[in-house]
């Protein structure tokens, strides 16, 4: 099998200019590069620049694949959006990199098992902008979702901030986010019980309001921000809270701490819990299935002269297509007729449209299992 690799990278706050348009087409002549975005394929190469270092220079979300496995995930954040007390924990698919002005997550799978392509790709890719809004708003789910993970991957993680987040209600990004990266629900159900019951930090998601954030500016703050904008010709709402951001990154002291011991007690009953609820949602789901399909096959017995007359007018095209819908209207009449209780009734229609057939064995043929 030959290598393939996707890279996607994508610019949320402000614009490239041409030099860095220019510095992109550099690593890659073969890139779809715009204003905001860079797009690349490879078989049989490999971008010229650490995707690590694109993403800090550049953009603010990220993919890559490859089709041996690999998966990466970018997500680039103002310095300072999380504490180093939730980024501390090892772990094989996280990784952080940080700059005075950045810090980058990667979440990593090294061997994804399911079959993935760029239609999938792309997909995941509609969620990471979502993700990394979350992020900035001080909903950090993503992080516990990866120390399940390096729990249920090797059984012992370094602890993080119990923080009491809503872990029983997901959005769709983040169930997204849990299917790729394969996230145990029992555990994210264990640590919803562990909340509901343990102490905890409460949440603190904050929605940017500007008047407020400028009427708390000093005139330092503000002359140091002129001052950025005039070194750097251009100055996003993002980076300009990362600079304000800074001196203030690791000021939460945390009391209440996740570790693996403290989550054990509650594995086995939200495995429990996750059975039942499997098992209510399937018997509610056949029930459903059911249902309709009761529906549908009472509609047909209603109008089932209308639908031997349809067969009928199927057949006399003798053609492949027209012995296929007979054949279709036959099996559906024969349930309906099944389900009413009235098989001799059906017995009698049949073996009049098997007679008015007989000729037509490639008809036959295919209302075998109903002679």
């Amino acid at each position: 099998m030959s290598e393939y690799q996707y890279y996607r990278f994508e610019r949320l706050d402000g614009y490239l200019d041409s030099k860095a348009r220019q510095g992109l087409r550099a690593i890659s002549s073969r890139a779809d590069i715009t204003a905001t975005s860079f797009h690349v394929v490879y078989n049989y190469s490999d971008l010229k620049a650490e995707p690590q270092k694109v993403m800090l220079k550049h953009f603010d979300i990220g993919f890559y694949y490859a089709n041996w496995g690999s998966i990466d995930a970018y997500i680039k954040l103002p310095a300072g959006t999380i504490s180093d007390a939730l980024l501390g924990f090892s772990s094989e698919g996280l990784r952080v990199h940080q700059s005075d002005e950045w810090q980058l997550l990667i979440f990593s799978i090294e061997e994804n098992e399911e079959y993935f392509d760029d239609e999938n790709a792309e997909d995941f890719f509609q969620h990471l902008a979502g993700l990394r809004n979350a992020l900035m708003q001080g909903d950090w789910r993503l992080l516990y979702f990866m120390w399940l993970r390096g729990l249920d991957a090797c059984g012992e993680v370094e602890t993080i901030p119990l923080i009491n987040f809503d872990f029983n209600h997901i959005s769709d990004e983040l169930r997204a986010f849990v299917q790729l990266y394969d996230v145990p629900f029992a555990r994210i159900k264990a640590l919803a019980m562990m909340l509901a019951v343990k102490p905890s930090h409460q949440a603190k998601h904050t929605l940017f309001q500007f008047d407020h954030w400028l009427n708390n500016l000093t005139e330092a703050d503000k002359t140091k921000l002129i001052r950025a904008i005039f070194e750097q010709g251009q100055l996003t709402r993002h980076q300009a809270l990362a600079i304000m951001r800074k001196e203030s990154t690791n000021k939460e002291v945390y009391q209440y701490w996740l570790t693996p011991d403290t989550l054990e007690p509650y594995i086995e009953p939200a495995q429990s819990q996750l059975r039942q609820e499997q098992a209510e949602a399937l018997a509610k789901k056949l029930a459903i299935e059911k249902m309709e399909k009761e529906k549908a096959l009472t509609e047909i017995y209603s109008k089932r002269d209308l639908c031997w007359q349809k067969a009928q007018e199927q057949a006399n095209r003798t053609c492949a297509s027209g012995y296929d819908e007979a054949s279709r209207y036959l099996h559906k009449l024969f349930e309906a007729y099944q389900f009413k209780g009235d098989a001799t009734a059906f017995q009698l229609h049949f073996k009049r449209f098997i007679t008015a057939n007989n000729s037509r064995k490639a008809l036959l043929n295919r209302l075998s299992n109903l002679l």
